[in-house]
């Protein structure tokens, strides 16, 4: 099965994986405060936990891992969409689990802004790798700019997208919070990374 799978796919199903890990913290933290019950969490959740080599359809490797991007997705919005449905004072709570569980994800703190890119790189799920979402701009040592040429997210959160973005910065915090770097909005989708 092996042969067939490149170090593309290992990368794509890293990511798919953290954002697994991520949904796994919300349901967590869900559970522990009352918002939820452990059953009702498993609904969020995916069984699937296998290495890549044993998971994925070997017939048709771009299509399951298509499909897992789109199952993580959908259930990550159903799920923060449930918790805060009811109370919208929840979000920030989840995004202090956002934060946390990137603070986590962290094993090599970035020294410059083009590490500190290719860290969020390969931590963010940004669809497909051949959907190109995060071009860079510009590039030196301390600073780099991305436009992100296309929102793959927005379809799952019905109408509530700015949800995932404001999720997803919390996430970048935690990831880069062990770093100088920080993550700026610049608007019309281009992000910067700087000191």
């Amino acid at each position: 099965m092996s042969a067939f799978l490149g170090p593309v796919h290992f990368w794509l199903y890293k990511k798919i994986q953290l954002q697994e890990g991520l949904i796994d913290a919300i349901g967590t933290y869900a559970v522990k405060n009352g918002w939820l019950t452990a059953d009702e969490v498993k609904a969020y959740e995916t069984a699937e936990r296998r290495d890549l080599a044993e998971a994925v359809d070997g017939s048709n490797i771009h299509g399951w891992l298509q499909n897992r991007i789109h199952d993580s997705e959908g259930r990550l919005a159903d799920l923060v969409t449930t918790l805060t449905a009811t109370d919208t004072v929840r979000f920030a709570d989840l995004k202090e689990v956002a934060c946390n569980f990137g603070k986590a994800a962290v094993t090599e703190v970035p020294v410059t802004a083009p590490e500190a890119f290719h860290l969020l790189d390969d931590t963010l799920l940004n669809g497909m790798p051949c959907d190109q979402v995060m071009k860079v701009v510009e590039s030196t040592p301390d600073t780099v700019i991305w436009e992100e040429t296309q929102d793959l997210h927005g379809e799952f959160w019905n109408g509530k997208g700015d949800c995932y973005y404001k999720l997803r910065s919390a996430l970048i915090k935690g990831l880069l919070s062990g770093s100088t770097f920080k993550l700026k909005s610049l608007g019309g989708r281009q992000y910067e990374i700087s000191k």
